[in-house]
């Protein structure tokens, strides 16, 4: 490759990794001033002749806010070229599997940050005869029903994300009260395809879950506050859960059919054993705290399990499958 040739290369790529992202931008000057430092001698006039011949080429936008300083240069936000270098397909598969899920979950300013990123994987994919169609023949499905609410509040969503960040205190209205509250944001949990902020009452120690759909108004306050609370921690105590019992139970059970080929390929937790019974049963034993998820699942399984201990985990079982018969006349 000429020299000549190989200097423009330089120069053009020099220039593309320090251009910004908008609303960011660079004015023509300090752009000249970050390739000095590969081409000491290139002029203003020059950067400036590149810089006009790249907006056809990938799409970089300019405005003239700054005109003592020349334009000031941008990638659009949803221009697939801001990414350089390219994503492969394997990296395009897994963002277009991430895109699906990440709308409920973020706030709306990042999430249209990532147009761009989501654009180039479309772009890669569609390209690509192997995978064109990846879409049509690869969808992620819940273990269970999964209800997502309909009426989530993106600005509500916005406006907890930006309590998190900058440590400010929130004034919030929750579920069928008119009555406000304000509240500490510590965290948020994705549970069951919900967002659950996990926060602080002021004036309260205790730590409480709210359904993020649930709440009726969110305004972030001019106070902030400090705190050490570890979301990781918090989760890994099954605080996140509605716990019935301060302690771990030993639970017992004998398991047959998908409970039992469920339990053989993975497991609740490290205290979990699994014995063999029978050719179609298995002994299940393991230590967990005592939720209502728990209960709700046991129950869930009934037509492929034994619940064998402890008796009152096993009495409450049994007393809410009755009560659901005796709804239901049965």
């Amino acid at each position: 490759m000429p020299a000549k040739t190989i200097k423009t290369l330089t120069r053009t790529l020099a220039m593309l990794k320090c251009i910004p992202i908008y609303p960011k931008s660079l004015t023509t000057r300090q752009i000249h001033e970050h390739v000095k430092a590969f081409e000491p001698n290139i002029s203003l006039r020059t950067i400036q002749r590149d810089l006009m011949e790249l907006t056809d080429v990938i799409g970089l936008t300019f405005d003239d806010d700054s005109k003592s300083e020349g334009y000031g240069w941008s990638f659009a936000f949803d221009s697939p070229n801001q990414f350089i270098p390219s994503i492969s397909k394997e990296e395009a598969l897994s963002l277009k599997l991430v895109q699906e899920h990440l709308k409920l979950y973020l706030p709306s300013h990042t999430y249209e940050r990532l147009t761009a990123l989501f654009k180039k994987s479309d772009n890669v994919l569609q390209n690509s005869s192997e995978t064109k169609d990846w879409s049509s023949l690869v969808q992620p499905m819940p273990q269970a029903l999964s209800f997502t609410p309909t009426d989530v509040n993106q600005e509500h969503i916005d406006a907890i994300y930006n309590g998190l960040m900058n440590e400010s205190w929130l004034h919030i209205q929750y579920g069928n009260k008119d009555k406000t509250y304000k509240v500490k944001p510590l965290g948020v949990i994705i549970r069951d395809s919900k967002l659950v902020m996990v926060c602080q009452y002021d004036g309260f120690d205790n730590v409480r879950n709210l359904l993020v759909h649930r709440l009726k108004s969110v305004e972030v306050l001019d106070q902030t506050f400090q705190s050490d609370f570890s979301l990781k921690d918090y989760i890994a105590k099954q605080a996140a859960a509605v716990l019935l019992n301060k302690d771990n139970i030993e639970l017992t059970f004998e398991a047959k059919g998908y409970v039992k080929n469920l339990l053989n390929e993975s497991e609740l937790n490290e205290t979990q054993k699994v014995s063999q019974l029978s050719e179609d049963w298995v002994l299940v034993k393991v230590s967990v705290p005592h939720t209502v998820e728990l209960e709700n699942w046991l129950l869930s399984q009934l037509h492929d399990i034994r619940l064998l201990g402890p008796e009152s985990l096993k009495a409450r079982v049994i007393n809410k499958a009755k009560a659901a018969f005796v709804l239901n006349n049965i």
